[in-house]
């Protein structure tokens, strides 16, 4: 009798035991299952991307311990402004966009999405024709002041005053009816139809709002005037710009986001290609977008690859490079004359010798990976023999025997126009000046600093020119190539005008689905391909030197993203 008690006694403790168990159990599941919809209701309202929590932070970087140290980003341009509306180039973009200026909505760097920013959540009527944006209560300038509908509202009407020198951002806003404030919190975009971009557009993503208290202006020439000290809502604020030297941006300690960990980032202008790479590899900068023919010799360089990081990617954001012929040059307004341009110039061996293979041809003003690309077209090919022909055709020959082709009693003799300091460009203008001389045609090389000619291009001062535009995630040609941007210094520079290429442009903008538009953009590809008002040389990765002590340094679908690089505290460099 006494053996049993003591055998029941042991089951029910072993039972009591079981219970215990499993009650820990289903409070820890159910713990993890609250928590799971409390991540989930965390994503869905928008507040947390890729683990990133954006809202409801009370992260302090100063704090943390791998918080710290500079990255000296060296650059070979100088920006001619760092203004965020009136700016016209990737120097100045580098400066200001993410790091001083931000968009009510930004894209995922990974899903290319966009997803929020200064607005938590947006709203789009039913006939697509109006977007509500609802801005973040917490959200604020670098100087305290907060971020209302009225910063966004004057920075949409300082884009279209056409006083302002913003034709490049303002053709994008062409069919928006009217911003109308709601309350400080909310503002509505009226659409005059529908628009595939209208949403990043109306958001400015690629711009950044701008506080009107501080940009407030009465004379449009005095806003244009206005290039240097930008305020904005960014992690990083402007402290000083040493022409000539570098921009200095340091951590904005109030930013209402969470903060990056590097205290400073300087932009540091190095204006010979040479030079900035000896700068690199002495310490000197951390960040550094080499020469192809650089990153070529030093990918075989082990002693240089077992000490820093080069970096090699392909992105919607890489350029495309190109000769651009004035359409309204005496030598180019010719479409024969255009095409025979591009049959001399043997692009092949410009990718294999000048840039030492590290580079694509292209055909088009698409990246060639996307969609909006016609993968069919191939590249006019090299024949000097078709140049001369079409030549010929066009009028253009050897009425004197000097051996220069004319016409009319003009000599085939043209500028082409490059950016000085720059010894890659130097090289493939010499190697087009021997081209074209081959055929009785002379080109005179010349050569302006870098703010001069952008200057020149929106003047339109050049017969042609060597230079590249930047890809994005999704294109709308029309700010190039439109021919209602070919004045008012728009950027179709070389003043390209087809009707048929107009009309599929506009077409395209009111197409909302995407295939029916891409298969638009592959005629208008094919238009282009054509007309040949550029000669599509190649596009390129991107490349970049990086200093080994940076981490978390990753390659996303749509570009690096510094501003989750941090150094551990052990190597930090500048204190």
């Amino acid at each position: 009798m006494g053996n049993r008690s003591g055998v029941w006694g042991f089951f029910l403790i072993i039972a009591l035991i079981a219970v215990i168990i499993l009650q820990i159990t289903s409070m820890v599941q159910s713990d993890r299952f609250y928590s799971s919809l409390n991540r989930l209701d965390d994503i869905l309202s928008g507040r947390l991307y890729r683990g990133r929590k954006i809202s409801d932070s009370n992260f302090d970087s100063s704090k943390d311990v791998n918080s710290g140290d500079w990255l000296i980003w060296g650059t070979t341009k100088e920006p001619g402004t760092i203004n965020p509306i009136t700016r016209r180039d990737i120097y100045a973009t580098w400066v200001v966009w993410r790091n001083i200026f931000e968009g009510l909505l930004d894209y995922d760097y990974d899903s290319l999405e966009l997803k929020p920013c200064l607005a938590d959540r947006y709203e789009i009527s039913e006939d697509g024709l109006e977007i509500t944006f609802y801005i973040r209560d917490d959200v604020h300038f670098s100087d305290g002041v907060p971020i209302t509908a009225d910063d966004v509202i004057f920075t949409y009407e300082t884009i279209n005053n056409p006083g302002v020198d913003a034709a490049h951002w303002a053709n994008y806003f062409r069919d928006i009816k009217e911003a109308i404030k709601i309350d400080d919190r909310t503002v509505s975009f009226v659409l005059k139809q529908p628009y595939f971009k209208a949403l990043e557009i109306t958001s400015f993503q690629d711009v950044g709002i701008i506080p009107k208290h501080i940009y407030e202006f009465t004379d449009a020439a005095e806003f244009n005037r206005r290039r240097s000290a930008p305020v904005g809502s960014g992690p990083y604020i402007f402290e000083k710009w040493d022409v000539g030297q570098q921009i200095v941006l340091t951590r904005n300690e109030n930013y209402w986001g969470t903060k990056p960990k590097l205290n400073k980032i300087v932009f540091k202008f190095i204006t010979n290609d040479v030079a900035a790479l000896q700068a690199f590899e002495a310490g000197n900068i951390d960040f550094l977008e080499p020469l192809p023919e650089q990153f070529a010799d030093k990918l075989e360089d082990e002693a240089f690859t077992s000490k820093f990081k080069c970096l090699s990617y392909f992105t919607p954001k890489v350029p495309y490079f190109y000769i651009g012929w004035n359409n309204n040059s005496v030598f180019f307004k010719d479409r024969q004359v255009r095409l025979a341009m591009t049959h001399l110039i043997d692009r092949e061996q410009i990718i294999e010798y000048l840039l030492k293979g590290q580079a694509k041809p292209t055909t088009g003003p698409f990246y060639i990976y996307g969609p909006q690309t016609d993968p069919d077209i191939e590249p006019w090919p090299y024949n000097p023999q078709e140049a001369a022909r079409l030549l010929d055709e066009a009028g253009w020959v050897d009425s004197d025997g000097d051996g220069l082709r004319d016409k009319d009693g003009v000599p085939f003799r043209f500028k082409l126009m490059i950016r000085s300091g720059d010894p890659y460009y130097e090289r493939l203008a010499k190697f087009i000046k021997d081209e074209a001389l081959n055929i009785g045609i002379e080109v005179v090389i010349d050569l302006f600093e870098w703010s001069i000619f952008i200057e020149r291009l929106l003047d339109r001062k050049f017969d042609a020119q060597i230079s590249g535009w930047g890809g994005v995630v999704e294109e709308d040609p029309y700010q190039v190539w439109h021919s209602s941007q070919a004045t008012d210094r728009g950027s179709n520079h070389v003043s390209f005008s087809n009707k048929e290429a107009d009309k599929i442009i506009e077409q395209a903008r009111r197409t909302l689905d995407s295939e029916t538009r891409n298969e638009l953009y592959r005629r208008f590809h094919r238009i282009v391909h054509e007309e040949q008002p550029y000669t599509f040389l190649y596009i390129r990765p991107e490349m970049r030197f990086l200093h080994p002590r940076f981490e978390n340094v990753n390659i996303y679908r749509l570009d690096l993203d510094w501003l989750q690089w941090y150094v551990p505290i052990e190597k930090q460099k500048y204190r």
